[in-house]
């Protein structure tokens, strides 16, 4: 299967996106641009679809071989969780968003992004048959993400 049809090149470029997405609303939020709020639910809807996508097309279908795909799963949901219910809170309490929550989130979001891409997506890639993986990303396929976004 080619590189350009790997799950772990699909998913890098939805990662991508949602880094550029948290930009906008981070600059935004620490400007206190008008846009702040409808950036953040820009940001909170791409992320869970993101989400979805990744436990609904990837997580709930791959055969688990190793205790270390599960483990690493069950690591990458907890984050998941993590990461929405920080983003609810942001929500909620917009006015009292500091930028040090906003900076932790995003460490978070880029140690989530880094044991996908270095560990999780690789992996997948070299196991699973290319059947498997045709299937995984026509799967991810289904869920449209934004593919591009305006300021």
């Amino acid at each position: 299967m080619a590189e350009e049809n790997s799950i772990l090149t699909l998913m890098v470029s939805h990662h991508a996106l949602l880094e550029a997405l948290f930009f906008s609303f981070r600059d935004e939020a620490r400007d206190n641009s008008k846009r702040a709020e409808a950036s953040l639910s820009e940001l909170v809807w791409e992320i869970r679809k993101h989400f979805f996508i990744e436990e609904s097309a990837i997580f709930d279908f791959i055969p688990l071989k190793t205790m270390k795909i599960f483990e690493t799963m069950n690591h990458l949901r907890d984050e998941h969780l993590m990461m929405l219910i920080d983003l609810k809170r942001f929500s909620e309490n917009f006015s009292e968003i500091k930028s040090e929550d906003i900076e932790n989130f995003y460490k978070l979001l880029m140690h989530h992004r880094e044991m996908e891409e270095k560990e999780l997506y690789p992996q997948l890639d070299k196991e699973l048959n290319d059947e498997q993986k045709r299937h995984i990303i026509h799967r991810i396929n289904e869920i449209p993400v934004t593919k591009n976004f305006s300021k």
